[in-house]
């Protein structure tokens, strides 16, 4: 290998302050894109474990380009010179490639799947110290006595308190938390919660069999298993009857909201805070009606984003703790996401396939590809210039949303940003099915 494509491109020492590059993807914007990844997963090195090989994404006609060096032999790391030159702006005076055209994105393919290097830092996380994940039931005893202190006059020894409950304690007396809970609060207006439920429809269908295995799984173990969206409310539950009966007491079930400002440290709300697994036993939660429960739970992301949608938890009475558990929502979590990024490919391949003419009809004007729940799957060249021109502010990655566009919102066109109010919108259509929208960019408007 030749000493200008060595391992120094992810090497260097990450530098504060950088931006990252919004128009064409250069050299130096590559390095800032490393140093701003480092630590995350989202950079070769981190991510090749998991079998990532970086590679580079055309947003204008959805081409997926591995990273090659000049002779077309696999890069071990990002390297612009094994592109295309239809893809080339500008080369330095030795040849190597200096930029390339607004559009081509940066990031790694598995599995003949394109990840950003958001969606593969999300893929590759890691998780925190085991020890300070789990709880510790030999501790309730002091643990009740600490709380009593805190609730009291917040003077109280902190060496029996793990950081994420300390943490989500102190939330709770900022919130004004009540102490004395006995249980969470309920959702009784059934027509709103079956609405909530609707909204998580791509959740809840991906959660589904999950759930589903799991109840077989838990039968008769005195544990539920629970669905709760993005705000806590529990959507879904499954538990047999005599379980159930006692997490009636609390609201423990389908319509009870459990954030952490209404319920207090809990899993479910706790893990949607700290956006991170965590399990709680006994004297760990905050509200006093909770603490002969012990729960774990983690939380569950969007696979195009990277944002929380809800969380899974495991629950049951202090005297059925298991320290798996915790692992069991891990593993339940991580296959509801492995769900939804196989919908979500899914809808990008259906927006590529139905708009491969579209994309070659239309010449002069800037086009927008978004799939049914507005994401963006392709952009072409002129869609840069007229969106600067129409003063949009819109990155054109994959991680694009606009809700304005999701077709399964019925309240999605009150999100409408002024500039797409004059553009022209087509039906994306793939076997007589709409699969997403078409938006034909124009500046004549502004």
């Amino acid at each position: 290998m030749s000493a200008n494509y060595s391992q120094k491109e992810e090497s260097n020492p990450p530098k504060k302050g950088r931006k990252l590059y919004k128009g064409e993807l250069t050299v130096d914007a590559l390095r800032d894109e490393n140093d701003a990844f480092r630590g995350t997963g989202g950079i070769s090195e981190e991510s090749r474990a998991w079998g990532f090989k970086p590679a580079f994404y055309d947003m204008e006609t959805a081409t997926v380009h591995p990273s090659k060096f000049p002779n077309g032999s696999e890069a071990p790391m990002h390297v612009l010179d094994g592109l295309p030159p239809e893809l080339v702006v500008s080369r330095q005076k030795n040849g190597k490639v200096n930029s390339v055209k607004p559009g081509v994105i940066s990031g790694f393919v598995q599995n003949n799947r394109f990840y950003t290097r958001e969606q593969a830092a999300l893929a590759t996380a890691q998780m925190r110290d085991r020890t300070q994940m789990l709880s510790d039931p030999e501790q309730h005893n002091q643990l009740l006595s600490v709380w009593e202190k805190f609730v009291v006059d917040q003077s109280y020894p902190s060496d029996f308190i793990r950081p994420v409950v300390e943490d989500s304690w102190r939330r709770c007396q900022q919130l004004h938390t009540d102490p004395e809970l006995q249980h969470a609060p309920l959702i009784g207006d059934n027509s709103l919660l079956e609405y909530r439920r609707f909204l998580q429809t791509d959740l809840m269908r991906a959660a589904q069999p999950i759930m589903k295995r799991a109840s077989e799984v838990l039968f008769r173990s005195n544990s539920l298993i629970l669905l709760a969206d993005s705000e806590g409310l529990i959507l879904d539950i499954h538990a047999d009857d005599n379980v159930l009966s006692h997490a009636s007491d609390i609201n423990l079930i389908q319509g009870g909201v459990w954030d952490e400002k209404t319920a207090g440290t809990n899993a479910i709300g706790t893990a949607l805070a700290a956006a991170e697994p965590v399990q709680l036993y006994g004297a760990e939660h905050f509200c006093a009606g909770i603490k002969h429960w012990t729960c774990s739970a983690d939380v569950i992301r969007d696979p195009h984003d990277g944002r929380v949608l809800g969380a899974v938890d495991l629950s049951g009475l202090t005297d059925s703790y298991q320290s798996n558990a915790l692992d069991f929502a891990i593993m339940a979590a991580r296959l509801i996401e492995s769900n939804l990024a196989k919908e979500y490919f899914k809808s990008r391949n259906n927006v590529i396939e139905a708009t491969k003419t579209m994309f070659l009809g239309w010449k002069t004007e800037g086009l927008l590809a978004f799939d049914r729940r507005g994401r963006l799957v392709k952009a072409n060249s002129q869609a840069h210039t007229t969106l600067k021109a129409l003063g949009a502010d819109l990155v054109l990655t994959p991680q694009c949303r606009l809700p304005a566009l999701d077709l399964e919102m019925p309240d999605a066109p009150a999100n409408t940003p002024s500039w797409l109010l004059e553009q022209l919108r087509l039906p994306i259509e793939l076997k007589g099915q709409r699969v997403g929208t078409l938006i034909v960019l124009s500046s004549q408007h502004k």
